[in-house]
C-alpha cells in the first residue's frame, strides 16, 4: 500500500482502512469514512478538528459528543 501525502484529510487514525492519506486504492476514501461513521452513529475526527485541533478531551466521536463539543469549544478553531 502506497503512503499519499496531498489529501487533504486531517486524520491522524493512520490505522483506519478508510483514511484517504493511507493508499491511493478506491476503498481509502472519505465516502467510506463517512458511511462508516454514520452506520455507527458518528462524525469523522476531521468535524471535531474543524472546530478545535485537540481532541485529547474526547473519549467518543458520537454526534452528541460533537455538538457538546461544539458548544464548549463555541466552534472556535
Amino acid at each position: 500500500m502506497s503512503v499519499k501525502k496531498d489529501h487533504f484529510c486531517t486524520c491522524r487514525d493512520r490505522e483506519c482502512p478508510h483514511n484517504p492519506n493511507n493508499s491511493d486504492e478506491k476503498c481509502c476514501s472519505c465516502d467510506a469514512c463517512v458511511a462508516k461513521n454514520l452506520a455507527r452513529g458518528e462524525i469523522p475526527s476531521c468535524f471535531f478538528r474543524k472546530v478545535k485541533d485537540d481532541l485529547s478531551s474526547l473519549s467518543e466521536f458520537t454526534i452528541e459528543s460533537f455538538v457538546k463539543f461544539w458548544n464548549e469549544n463555541n466552534g472556535k478553531n
